[in-house]
């Protein structure tokens, strides 16, 4: 396959150049160099160097500075490494790379730039199988059979940390395994002569939750600016749009809590393109499950999705409801237990839906809730409902609305400022609705958050009732963008209290301090909140929250609910994903220090792509963790998703089990589109 780029090299006389202008529409000739070269040379220059060189290697598009990676833990920056050399020339379409080394095989794809034949200035790829890839490095030699690459991040015997350093070989075709990690392929950057346009992203800044409507401002380069385009990491999430101010509203709830890159890139007429990107923290206050999701009622619990099918060719927008149920060993096939277009329902957004589950009417049974943003009235007030999905034991009735803030004359209630929970707060059999509001900041700048419950009387909820809010329990400022919320009987009295892991920043030597505090239920009302453990005062070490997933359950038997957390550890130097499942176990009063269960050791295991929940899935009292798994989408086309177990032994946790897999058994299943229960 030809490459597409510049010429290599000038060995052409006058005419040529001329005609080439005239062909390619430039009104002066371009002076031509050899970036190729460049490229090589320019990797060749950092040999030696560690991640920190130059104060990190980035290339100011999707992927993380190689210096602190993403939130300061260990990171695979080969990415990183390739993707800054490429930045220092005039590459298109950067827009696709990320900090994994296969979204440079995905660049030669979508490009066509995907090749079997080495050439000075490719990404080499290692190791690319199904999304995945080991490693990538950029070919800085191709002379006699020999092929020279440079790569970030690579081992050598002075520092096995990993470095930038060389290495030739005469075994570089595809397939051959010159240093243990097979070559996928080879990745022609396609180098861009005209000047690229340029475009400067809004709305993409700090703390987002909801919709965050996406604008650009565009300036000319050579051509005129022919389209806008939206990436969040590394994937495009909106059409080419191709009228100024090329505005976007980017539902950031279909996208993890936590850190995300947002880019904006510029196409012009000829093709040419440049970027820009933003990062930004989303918080939407994800459901997390409670530790009691048995919908049919056989002491097993079971596993809720809510499923996302897009939009009608009426417009109207397609859900459906999907439970796993367990069969003790593992789970069942999935079955579609509503959807909102052959129950003629009508029109249900999935975006605006935050799901939980819960036994609401007290039957044994658990239901499915789901807080709905309506969006707001004729009078600017914003409007949320609750709606259930009630279990008869076999399957659901259609979704029931059991309150809304406008009929109830409640005043304005803004889904966007949202945490939803449940649990049997007073203890009469019945689960109730916990919800953590945002109340953003008062006139001193004091963070202003609030908890709420809406109590179930069986067939109904009653109007949320103000439970406790920082400011007139004199509590200080509380930030509900760095709360965490789940709910589970900490305290064994049989109601279940409120738990939140909170971020605390970092501190100046550079530790991340993270916290857990519980607000315990008296029946009618919470405590403060208690503080039970941070990682500073009991000289624990560093603790990202950005890299925690938390879940809850009684983990031990015990009959008092624990916390659970799946933590992002980075990546290896072969780009393997590192994660550790973690527990803190409730005393009653207090919790202690967390224990490490699992950890994903020589395998790869990437947090990022894990939806957690819990449930005593096997029935035998102790609540284990299960994780919806994304794959991602397979060469085939397909999306792969699997359900993962990690069954509690008491004391401890079994190696993760594959219990469920959509690629073995049942076709497509996009884990992007799916909200756990």
């Amino acid at each position: 396959m030809s490459r597409t780029a510049l010429p290599r090299t000038v060995k052409t006389g006058l005419a040529s150049l001329v005609v080439a202008a005239a062909l390619t529409g430039l009104a002066t000739v371009p002076a031509f160099a050899d970036e190729f070269t460049d490229m090589a040379n320019t990797a060749l220059s950092q040999n030696g160097n560690g991640p920190c060189a130059g104060g990190g290697y980035d290339n100011n598009l999707n992927q993380n500075n190689s210096c602190d990676g993403y939130g300061g833990q260990s990171h695979a920056w080969c990415a990183d490494f390739v993707g800054w050399v490429w930045s220092k020339y005039n590459v298109k379409g950067q827009s696709i790379l990320t900090d994994a080394a296969s979204s440079f095989y995905k660049y030669g794809q979508t490009y066509g730039t995907l090749s079997s034949t080495p050439h000075v200035g490719d990404a080499v790829v290692y190791g690319y199988n199904n999304g995945w890839a080991q490693h990538v490095a950029i070919v800085t030699g191709v002379s006699n059979g020999v092929v020279t690459i440079t790569g970030g991040n690579q081992s050598h015997s002075s520092n096995p940390e990993g470095m930038v350093s060389t290495a030739s070989t005469t075994s570089y075709r595809v397939g051959q395994a010159p240093w243990g990690q097979v070559i996928s392929g080879y990745i022609s950057p396609v180098l861009q002569q005209a000047t690229p346009p340029k475009v400067t992203l809004s709305g993409a800044t700090g703390t987002i939750s909801g919709l965050a409507n996406l604008s650009a401002s565009v300036t000319a380069g050579t051509y005129g600016v022919a389209s806008v385009q939206y990436y969040v990491d590394g994937e495009p999430v909106s059409g080419k749009l191709t009228k100024a101010p090329y505005g976007f509203a980017l539902d950031t709830s279909r996208f993890p809590d936590g850190k995300h890159t947002v880019t904006a890139e510029v196409t012009d007429v000829n093709g040419n393109t440049g970027a820009s990107r933003s990062q930004i923290i989303t918080s939407n206050g994800e459901a997390t499950s409670t530790f009691h999701a048995d919908f049919n009622g056989d002491g097993k619990a079971d596993i809720g999705v809510l499923y996302d099918y897009g939009q009608e060719a009426n417009g109207d927008y397609h859900t459906a409801l999907w439970t796993y149920l367990s069969n003790g060993s593992g789970f069942n096939q999935p079955v579609r237990v509503w959807d909102s277009v052959s129950s003629g329902f009508g029109s249900w957004n999935w975006d605006r839906s935050k799901v939980t589950t819960g036994d609401f009417n007290g039957d044994g049974k658990d239901d499915v809730g789901v807080l709905y943003n309506n969006g707001q009235n004729a009078d600017d007030v914003n409007v949320t409902a609750m709606w259930t999905f009630t279990s008869t034991g076999t399957g659901f009735s259609g979704p029931s609305k059991k309150w809304d803030n406008v009929t109830t004359n409640f005043g304005s209630w803004n889904w966007n400022r949202t945490k939803v929970t449940t649990g049997d707060f007073n203890n009469d059999g019945k689960d109730d609705v916990g919800l953590l509001y945002n109340n953003g900041q008062n006139a001193d700048n004091v963070n202003v958050t609030a908890l709420w419950t809406m109590t179930s009387t069986g067939t109904d909820f009653g109007n949320p009732s103000k439970k406790w809010d920082n400011i007139s329990t004199n509590f200080g400022s509380w930030n509900w963008d760095r709360s965490k919320l789940v709910a589970g009987d900490f305290s064994g009295d049989g109601r279940s209290d409120v738990g939140l892991l909170y971020d605390n920043g970092r501190q100046t030597d550079g530790t991340y301090v993270t916290a857990l505090w519980t607000l315990n239920s008296t029946g009618t009302d919470f405590t403060n909140p208690s503080k039970k453990w941070d990682n500073v005062s009991t000289n624990f070490g560093s603790w990202n929250w950005d890299r925690s997933k938390v879940t809850t359950g009684d983990f031990n038997g015990d009959g008092k609910a624990d916390v659970g957390v799946l933590y992002d550890n980075g990546q290896t130097e072969d780009s393997r994903n590192k994660s550790a499942l973690w527990t803190f176990t409730s005393t009653g009063s207090d919790f202690t220090n967390p224990a490490k269960k699992w950890d994903s050791g020589t395998g790869s295991w990437n947090a990022d792509a894990s939806k957690l929940t819990a449930g005593d899935f096997n029935g035998d009292g102790k609540t284990d963790i299960g994780v919806l798994y994304g794959y991602g989408r397979q060469d085939d086309g397909t999306n792969r998703t699997g359900i993962w177990k990690f069954t509690s032994t008491g004391s401890d946790f079994t190696n993760p089990a594959m219990s469920w897999d959509s690629a073995a058994s049942f076709g497509s299943w996009n884990w992007q589109v799916s909200k756990l229960g």
